[in-house]
């Protein structure tokens, strides 16, 4: 069992703004987000942080303010992630149907790096992606770093 989510953000001053849990899992619904996310913070110790985000590759579901408490609780924002992550895929000669969870990690972290460097604050692609500034996520991760998961 880990201690800390799949991938962390981090503002410039060392601030914890994001964990992102990542699963290779097709097919989920806001009810089996709510669910993992309670036992993921029942049982891994992942800190509070802005957001929380789980993201699969067709659904991405977030948190905001939604704390630590492992108190099952619906996603604040949903969309569907095969947009965000197609040209990911294809750049990198995958399919949709991932074989390998290390792969789609690195996609997620890939689109998340290029959203913390995005100069587009004002403005989305699609109405997919709305979240990203409504929520305020764009705008707290601008500049941030990334930290992955540390492997025993």
């Amino acid at each position: 069992m880990h201690s800390r989510a799949d991938l962390t953000l981090y503002d410039s001053s060392g601030r914890l703004t994001a964990a992102a849990e990542i699963k290779n899992k097709l097919g989920t619904t806001s009810e089996w987000a709510a669910k993992t996310r309670r036992n993921l913070l029942a049982h891994s110790g992942i800190c509070s942080a802005d957001f929380f985000l789980l993201i699969t590759p067709d659904r991405l579901y977030v948190w905001k303010n939604a704390g630590a408490d492992s108190i099952e609780t619906p996603p604040t924002y949903e969309a569907d992630a095969k947009p965000l992550f197609a040209p990911y895929l294809e750049r990198a000669g995958l399919g949709p149907h991932l074989e390998s969870s290390h792969a789609f990690e690195l996609v997620v972290s890939t689109w998340l790096g290029d959203v913390i460097r995005s100069s587009e604050l004002a403005e989305t692609n699609s109405d997919n992606d709305n979240w990203l500034t409504t929520s305020g996520f764009r705008n707290a991760i601008k500049n941030s770093r990334i930290e992955f998961e540390e492997v025993a």
